[in-house]
């Protein structure tokens, strides 16, 4: 990511999403409720009031789960790319992406951070600065995103369609996105366990998952920003993704995920390619 970002997420029902794939590694703040991540058999529990982070490339099982009283809610952090490189270059330990911390001052140097990016007038500089200030000081408590990955070909390509998920994308569009042939595209993805047609509604749901955390648009709004132009399509497309429909993301009068499929069971997504 050329700047850094930051996102406000909430969500009102108990949900388990398997196998999420970031292009950006990130700072997650929970502020009320939980968050469990799983990466492979290692499980880290995020609570209230506690900083965690979200590696990039690899697949996560992730369950959010309000607290009695209200939704789940945090605040994400995304670093520039630039950031992360500068602090490589300080050859500085990669850290735990599997530790969590409440340090009082890890903790307001992501608030600051926050206030600062949430600025226009501030300039980039100080901008970045408060960024290193939040990965220096998780790096002091041993958390950082894990040693650097090379990024394969699928990742490549899961990163060409998060840029436009309403495309009516073909795997040739892809394969010359990639600059690769047809052929190969279709063997490194079958090598890695997908298919072009797997891969992008996979990457469709997980874009709309996270508009329908951090946004007010519609539901049907969203079904467009990820290629559907019909909203029930969409909305069955979703809950077979993730189990839970598009209303019940932010909606507490929807039914919550039982005790029977808990963050520990994970299985690969799958799908069938579909144009909206």
């Amino acid at each position: 990511m050329a700047s850094s970002s930051t996102f406000h997420i909430r969500q009102s029902s108990t949900a388990l999403f398997r196998a999420l794939v970031s292009q950006y590694p990130a700072v997650i703040l929970v502020r009320a409720g939980t968050k469990r991540v799983q990466q492979g058999t290692r499980l880290v529990t995020i609570s209230p009031a506690s900083i965690g982070v979200l590696p990039a490339h690899v697949p996560l099982t992730i369950e959010n789960q309000p607290s009695l009283t209200g939704p789940y809610a945090a605040s994400l952090l995304i670093p520039a790319e630039s950031i992360l490189d500068s602090l490589r270059k300080e050859a500085l330990p990669d850290g735990d992406p599997c530790k969590t911390t409440c340090h009082d001052r890890a903790i307001a140097a992501f608030e600051r951070a926050l206030t600062v990016l949430d600025d226009p007038l501030t300039p980039d500089r100080l901008r970045n600065h408060a960024v290193r200030e939040v990965l220096l000081w998780l790096g002091e408590e041993g958390i950082g995103f894990g040693p650097v990955r090379p990024v394969s070909l699928t990742n490549r390509l899961r990163s060409a369609l998060s840029k436009d998920p309403d495309t009516p994308w073909r795997s040739a569009d892809a394969a010359r996105a990639l600059a690769v042939s047809e052929a190969t595209l279709r063997r490194r993805l079958a090598a890695d366990g997908t298919s072009f047609g797997d891969l992008l509604v996979d990457v469709r749901m997980t874009h709309a998952l996270g508009l329908l955390q951090t946004s007010d648009l519609a539901i049907n709004r969203i079904a467009l920003e990820v290629g559907y132009a019909s909203a029930s399509r969409f909305a069955v497309r979703f809950k077979a993704r993730f189990g839970v429909s598009p209303s019940a993301i932010r909606s507490p009068t929807q039914p919550a995920r039982t005790g029977i499929e808990r963050i520990g069971t994970v299985k690969d997504p799958s799908g069938t390619a579909e144009q909206g």
